[in-house]
């Protein structure tokens, strides 16, 4: 199975380089698909089965898109295989969902060796010891390294097939451009609070709140909209709306570039259409843009964008101006910059009602709260 893979990647033209080890065994095999994933230059790679036996009556495909294998009627089918995914380039001038170009090489096994090696996966890639995301996993690429060329996130799924295993490769630019939120230049406790706010993608997300990722431009608005989306879990549908794409693909967000071919709001009415969980928007321009971010939150999709303005007051204020009398709720992340030393700062603030309980108003948010 290992050399038919191996011939497979030759043929489509994407031989990995160097010698490439023969693997006897499930823990073999497992380090074996990071290796030559990474010598190859794959995005990423799933190990897959599915249960075919009524698709197979029907002349269905399977659920990696190949046609089911032929069987004998009333026979259980089950199908499952490997599959590695190359991103086609974009060309500068793309409009739309960046890197929706995959194309995959496809190497199929027997059901038999599937449960091993998942199993084998699992252990490889250290499962479960990031408590907060137990379902997944590091591998780096090369073994070991401490900057290494790729780290690849791994997700585990469980079904009653096995453990189906979904590796994607993050090279150095991507990492960066995609930073983990315990990095940003915010207290202990925000960077806590927001990680788990969307590690978990806390309720309140989903109950007419915004995020707002306010400040002048330049103070690491943008960066913070990409740290949000980094710690996002798997198995989420995301959606973002983006000027300046940075990094390779987004993981679990789908990225859109907008500009003056495509407006923000365009491409957010387009991704309410396909009624994801959560809506990106870098960056906030017009009223007609908030507007449609507004509907967003107000309809229970999380929704988190970037806005220039010089306070969290200020920020609020394009809330109230795009539904004029329809209280919103919002989360805001302002973002400073020093201008003696250009140090970056990051706090946070929510709204709450005032003593009357008539309006909304900005407050700095207390941890514990």
């Amino acid at each position: 199975m290992f050399a038919s893979l191996l011939q497979k990647l030759g043929e489509a033209g994407r031989a990995p380089s160097g010698a490439v080890a023969s693997p006897k065994t499930p823990e073999a095999l497992a380090a074996a698909l990071f290796d030559v994933v990474g010598r190859a230059g794959a995005a990423m790679f799933s190990v897959w089965a599915a249960d075919d036996t009524d698709s197979v009556a029907d002349g269905d495909e399977d659920a990696d898109g190949d046609e089911a294998d032929a069987g004998v009627p009333g026979e259980r089918i089950i199908n499952a295989g490997i599959t590695l995914f190359f991103i086609a380039k974009d060309t500068p001038g793309t409009v739309g969902l960046l890197g929706a170009e995959r194309v995959p090489v496809r190497q199929p096994m027997a059901y038999a060796l599937y449960p091993s090696l998942g199993k084998a996966l699992a252990a490889y890639a250290k499962r479960g010891a990031d408590p907060v995301m137990p379902d997944r996993g590091r591998v780096t690429f090369p073994v070991g390294a401490a900057d290494p060329d790729l780290e690849f996130r791994v997700s585990f799924r469980e079904d009653a097939l096995g453990t189906w295993t979904t590796a994607l490769a993050r090279d150095r630019e991507t990492r960066h451009a995609y930073p983990s939120l315990s990095t940003l230049p915010l207290s202990a406790e925000a960077a806590a609070f927001l990680t788990g706010h969307f590690n978990r993608l806390d309720k309140s997300l989903f109950n007419g709140q915004l995020v707002l990722l306010t400040g002048a431009s330049g103070t690491g608005r943008s960066t913070t909209l990409r740290a949000v989306m980094d710690a996002l879990p798997d198995n989420v549908h995301a959606l973002a709306a983006v000027e300046e794409p940075k990094g390779g693909p987004g993981g679990a967000v789908g990225i859109v570039k907008v500009g003056p071919e495509l407006k923000v709001a365009q491409a957010v009415r387009s991704f309410l259409r396909q009624d994801p969980d959560l809506l990106f928007a870098d960056e906030v321009r017009t009223l007609e843009d908030m507007q449609i971010l507004c509907n967003g939150a107000l309809t229970g999709h999380a929704t988190v964008c970037v806005l220039e303005a010089k306070t969290p007051e200020e920020g609020y204020a394009w809330l109230k101006e795009a539904l004029p009398g329809v209280p919103i709720s919002s989360l805001i992340v302002h973002h400073t910059r020093d201008a003696a030393t250009g140090a970056l700062a990051m706090t946070l603030h929510e709204t709450k009602p005032t003593e009357d309980g008539q309006v909304l108003h900005v407050v700095p948010w207390t941890p514990g709260q």
